[in-house]
């Protein structure tokens, strides 16, 4: 198991980013492409592996949350694949090897009485465009040693969402996951059923705990059990990011860490 941490938005600079890595003992940095500091364009690969090669750290990528691979504008589709393929080349020229996305679920109309997801109304169509967009990202993963890992945002438990899924893994040998334990407790634990079950997918975790009103939480302050993710993250040899969102929830969880896992890190 490798920890890591998220890149914060508290600094402007990958340099500050690494000194707190490096001051915890961590061994990555997850950049983060909805960040502008953190594009390819701005953080050309050869730099990367500069820093990785001087500070003796690693990274992984989150690309930007509001790519949506099923929109049914063609000219949007094609350009968010467009930046998932150049994510991965950058990844690959980088020597990195996770790639962290999120399944978008699109918009829904609020009824009187009820929500109706336009995808879900139209699902034959959102599953094609979705099915068509991941063949051309996964054949390019597997032409690279990137791992595209998609992320539960406590929506793997939405029917359209889990059918989708369950197709992806069905069909493509580089589906990969990414459970993020505080996304999964915010939405009552609906999202633990299919990653369970498809566990040998799973390669890459988010923690961070939930308090019953929001979570991306320090550790062991509220109701997840980080104990029993972090054995799961273990006997599988994941990367683990601590996903808090400060300097000083990051330093209060991992310093929590030592006394919590002794009996599993």
């Amino acid at each position: 198991m490798k920890l890591g941490m998220p890149t914060l938005i508290e600094y402007r600079n990958i340099q500050d980013n690494i000194q707190l890595c490096k001051e915890l003992e961590l061994e990555f940095v997850e950049l983060n492409m909805n960040l502008p500091i953190f594009l390819p364009e701005t953080l050309p690969a050869q730099d990367i592996l500069k820093l990785k090669k001087h500070h003796g750290i690693d990274f992984t990528i989150h690309l930007p949350e509001e790519l949506d691979l099923s929109s049914f504008h063609q000219p949007i589709r094609k350009g968010h694949i467009e930046r998932c393929k150049e994510t991965i080349k950058w990844a690959q020229a980088a020597e990195i090897k996770t790639v962290n996305m999120h399944i978008n679920n699109g918009i829904y109309f609020t009824l009187p009485h009820t929500r109706v997801w336009i995808n879900e109304q139209y699902e034959e169509r959102f599953l094609a465009l979705l099915l068509d967009s991941c063949s051309e990202l996964y054949e390019l993963c597997e032409q690279t040693s990137v791992q595209l890992c998609i992320e539960n945002t406590s929506n793997f438990h939405i029917p359209f969402i889990r059918r989708a899924l369950e197709k992806l893994s069905d069909i493509y040998d580089h589906f990969c996951i990414t459970w993020d334990v505080g996304h999964d407790a915010i939405g009552g634990y609906g999202d633990q059923a299919f990653i369970l079950a498809h566990s040998e997918k799973v390669r890459h975790m988010h923690i961070h705990d939930y308090n019953g009103k929001s979570d991306h939480q320090p550790l062991f302050s509220g109701q997840v059990p980080l104990g029993d993710r972090l054995q799961f993250a273990k006997d599988r040899n994941l990367s683990v990011v601590v996903e808090v969102k400060t300097s000083s929830a990051l330093k209060d969880s991992i310093s929590k860490l030592p006394f919590y896992t002794r009996e599993i890190i």
